[in-house]
């Protein structure tokens, strides 16, 4: 008998660096996390390559086109949140074009700057978590919730 191989989904998340800054992005009017800051991320729709994936993602959100090439794979992060398993790729750069802002109102209310080293208590965990996971040179880590 054949058994079905487990497929994890995979999530794509975009630190862009400036200075010693990174960007948040505040989740509102959507039900889940509101209120709580992250960086640009989303889904990997299939059939396209990860970073791909993080640049659609970052202009999609908050309106910067990257090229892929200057994307860097920082972080890979499994986690296991209410009941969900996914994984999660942080990919960081330091190079866009455009000037970053809102661009999905439904899903968003803020951008902004913030030093590396104070972000907001109202960051998501997982996202935290990885940031931190990235500042101290570690690849790969679990989180659960």
């Amino acid at each position: 008998m054949k058994r079905e191989r487990f497929k994890l989904p995979l999530s794509v998340f975009v630190v862009l660096i400036r200075a010693d800054h990174i960007l948040l992005l505040r989740r509102a009017h959507t039900g889940w996390m509101d209120n709580m800051w992250s960086v640009p991320a989303g889904a990997i729709d299939g059939g396209e390559a990860l970073n791909t994936a993080a640049c659609r993602e970052a202009l999609e959100e908050v309106g910067v086109s990257i090229n892929p090439k200057d994307l860097m794979l920082k972080h890979f992060i499994h986690c296991f949140t209410e009941g969900d398993e996914w994984s999660g790729l942080f990919f960081s750069t330091e190079k866009w074009t455009g000037e970053p802002r809102v661009m999905e109102p439904h899903k968003h209310d803020a951008v902004q700057w913030v030093h590396i080293d104070a972000l907001p208590l109202e960051t998501i965990p997982y996202v935290k978590q990885a940031i931190e996971a990235i500042k101290s040179g570690l690849r790969c880590s679990e989180f659960s919730m």
